[in-house]
């Protein structure tokens, strides 16, 4: 079983979207091997001019060769238009893959910074459970990097 950090996940209360993180969670703990080590909810902030952009990303598994794999998790209903893959929220929409791209961007900073460019590998990967993905063109996403409900 992989270790999940933080390892208190199974104790707390979850509403919504989160019983359906849990669910996925439960699945990486038991169906990757024990050296791996998956981080959940890896909350991470920048400066950009003046401001300051935030975000998370859902799932951050690492092997033990230390390859990296940040997971995106959509769950729910999602919405393809002319500008992309889409997640609605109350009255606003997200671009999905705009939302990984920041994500993994936000990610390369600290790692190069941490560990000097080029010595790391980050791999996104969309995951939508309740969605079938009918045009990945229009994804925005390497339709090779998305795990969606067919699969």
């Amino acid at each position: 079983m992989a270790r999940i950090i933080p390892d208190d996940w199974k104790n707390l209360a979850a509403t919504g979207a989160a019983v359906r993180e849990r669910e996925t969670l439960s699945l990486l703990e038991t169906a990757l091997p024990d050296d791996y080590t998956v981080y959940h909810g890896v909350h991470w902030t920048r400066l950009h001019e003046g401001f300051s952009v935030f975000g998370e990303a859902d799932f951050v598994i690492v092997s033990p060769s230390g390859r990296v794999m940040i997971v995106e998790q959509k769950t729910g209903f999602l919405r393809e238009t002319p500008k992309g893959l889409v997640k609605v929220y109350l009255q606003t929409e997200r671009n999905v893959a705009v939302a990984l791209a920041r994500t993994i961007e936000a990610l390369h900073r600290r790692f190069t910074a941490a560990f000097g460019a080029g010595t790391y590998f980050l791999e996104p990967l969309l995951y939508c459970p309740d969605h079938v993905v009918k045009n990945t063109a229009i994804a925005g996403v390497d339709p090779a990097r998305i795990v969606d409900a067919t699969r």
